[in-house]
């Protein structure tokens, strides 16, 4: 099974059928935090929903098109790192933690093995990193791990009854 360290407690490994249900447990346990910047929330309500997109993530394993690793504190679910998108040799990131498991570095950390494997192992020559221009944790994770804002993207995402503006973050191999 596809797994890597992050730190000493947390692991990233590919989404099974069988995690459906931590899933969803976490996403609703998140879900006001979550809502802030998460447009897909309100659409995500059930375990088929999550059987839905983690079958989506198994083709995009499959197919290449994508790579999404759940982040796991032994049994507990507590987020997700990936390439939402693998195009050539370019992929966009994505990720989001709960909310008790924020501010440890966690995030930081699983982006650089992702990005390490992107480039080393996926043959990717650029990666990037879109979020909206006031979510400004995202912004300290890409700038932390030496990403460049390349852009600013007017009205690029409906976040539930607004537009939101996006930054994108661009780092080369």
């Amino acid at each position: 099974m596809f797994k890597w360290q992050v730190t000493e407690r947390i692991i990233a490994r590919k989404l099974t059928l069988n995690d459906a249900a931590s899933v969803l447990a976490v996403i609703d346990h998140n879900r006001a935090y979550l809502r802030q910047w998460m447009p897909w929330l309100d659409q995500t309500t059930s375990i088929a929903d999550i059987e839905k997109f983690i079958y989506k993530a198994q083709d995009g394993y499959a197919s290449g098109c994508n790579l999404i690793l759940g982040l796991w504190d032994d049994t507990q679910y507590v987020g997700v790192v990936s390439f939402n998108k693998i195009d050539g040799a370019s992929a966009e990131i994505g990720y989001w933690i709960s909310k008790s498991y924020q501010s440890q570095g966690i995030i930081q950390q699983a982006l650089k093995i992702l990005i390490e494997y992107g480039f080393h192992d996926l043959n990717l020559s650029t990666v990037n990193i879109q979020c909206a221009t006031n979510n400004l944790k995202s912004r300290a994770v890409a700038q932390g791990l030496g990403f460049t804002q390349v852009k600013t993207i007017p009205n690029n995402e409906w976040l539930h009854d607004h537009y939101v503006d996006h930054a994108l973050y661009v780092l080369s191999r």
